[in-house]
Formats: structure tokens, C-alpha cells, sequence
């Protein structure tokens, strides 16, 4: 016995207004639930994007931009293959910096801070501290969380997130589209304290038209 074919439960038309409909809410950030969105085979994703405004109790002025990168020729040479230096840390085991040559394949593959490592002057992510393990070289642009020289003792909230990871994204957009980036982050102390005063970043794209091209410090501080 020949089976007759199965018709699909809605007509063409039917389907591609039910098709644009889910595409048109999911812009304006309604979520279609997914059982729906099955039946027509279309998947949504809501993406959230990071805050860009500080808290409102915050005394941080923010982050100072200071024109473009600073790096010399030499340290604009390409290579075949992106790296990653960490500096030594120093005599009070504070991360000192980490140059980095970053290339579109090592987009995530960092890996996220390791709880068992406490930077100097680290004390909890809970309040009334609100610390970060915060890496030199973010988790998406390949950066070790399992690397002392790699993490230094942050304010999460506002220089972690937002200020850092608003220039962290600008780097990863450039990377998506295939870009080789220099990157530098300085953690800078003063005398013997354990929590960098600031962190000083800079990045330079490779390539002739690239969207990448900043020098920023941020003061660590809520």
C-alpha cells in the first residue's frame, strides 16, 4: 500500500507570515516560546547586551579615553600565529600586564577565573567588597582564568563590567570579522597596595581599515 504524503499543516503563505511575524517580535525583544517558534522551525535568540551605564551610587568617573594605541612597529609585527605574554608577577605576587597578538581563532578559547586562586588584595564578590577575579586578557579573547599572572583584584561592578568588557567587545567585533589584534592591559599600583589603582588598556588592529584603534585607563574603584 502506497502511504499518501503528509501534508504540512499550514499552507506556504500561512508559514511565511507566522515566519516573519516570530523575526519581526524577536527585533523589538518580545521572546516567542519556543514550542511556536518549533512548529514553524525558526529559532530566536536573545541576546543581552552588556550595560554601558555605571551604578547609580558609583563615584567612578568612568573611563578615560586617552587617544590611540602607543605600540612602536616592531610591536605591530604580525605573525602566523596569535600569542599570548603574561608579565611576572612581582615581589607581592600582583599580575604586572600581559601583551597579547590576538587572532581570530582564539576567540573562547580562555577559560574562566579559577575560585581557588585569590589575587592579591581579593576578598569576596560579595558585598560589601564586590571583587572580581579579573582577568588581564579577557576569557573571550583567549585568556587564562587559571593563571595567577593573568588575574588581578577588580571592583566587578563598574570596572569589570561594564567599562572593561565595553572595550573587550570592541576587540572580540573585530576578531569576528577576521581582524589581528595587539592588546595590552597594565594593572597599575601604587607603593605596596594590593589593588591596582587603575588598569590601562590599549589595542591596535592590524589590518589598514581597521575599526580598532584605542588607549583607555579605568580607575579601580566603585
Amino acid at each position: 500500500m502506497v502511504k499518501k504524503k503528509q501534508k504540512p499543516p499550514f499552507s506556504p503563505a500561512v508559514m511565511l507570515v507566522a515566519v516573519l511575524i516570530i523575526l519581526v517580535l524577536g527585533i523589538f525583544g518580545v521572546q516567542v516560546p519556543e514550542n511556536i517558534q518549533e512548529i514553524f522551525g525558526i529559532h530566536t535568540q536573545q541576546q543581552t547586551k552588556p550595560s554601558t551605564t555605571k551604578p547609580i551610587n558609583s563615584t567612578n568617573p568612568g573611563p578615560k579615553e586617552l587617544g590611540t594605541a602607543t605600540f612602536s612597529t616592531s610591536e605591530l609585527t604580525d605573525s602566523k600565529n596569535g600569542w599570548i605574554d603574561y608579565h611576572p608577577l612581582d615581589s607581592l605576587g600582583r599580575a604586572t600586564g600581559a601583551d597579547a597578538l590576538l587572532k581570530p581563532t582564539m576567540v573562547n578559547t580562555g577559560t574562566s577565573a579559577n575560585k581557588d586562586i585569590r589575587p592579591p588584595g581579593f576578598v569576596s564578590g560579595l558585598e560589601p567588597t564586590l571583587h572580581s577575579r579579573g582577568h588581564l586578557i579577557g576569557r573571550q579573547l583567549g585568556g587564562s582564568g587559571d593563571d595567577p599572572r593573568n588575574l588581578t583584584t577588580l571592583y566587578q561592578t563598574p570596572v569589570n563590567t561594564p567599562y572593561m568588557t565595553k572595550y573587550e567587545n570592541q576587540v572580540r567585533q573585530a576578531l569576528d570579522k577576521g581582524e589581528t589584534i595587539r592588546y595590552r592591559v597594565i594593572p597599575v599600583y601604587e607603593g605596596t597596595a594590593l589593588l591596582c589603582k587603575q588598569i590601562d588598556l590599549e589595542a591596535k588592529g592590524l589590518n589598514k581599515h581597521t575599526t580598532v584603534d584605542f588607549r583607555v585607563t579605568i580607575l579601580n574603584e566603585r
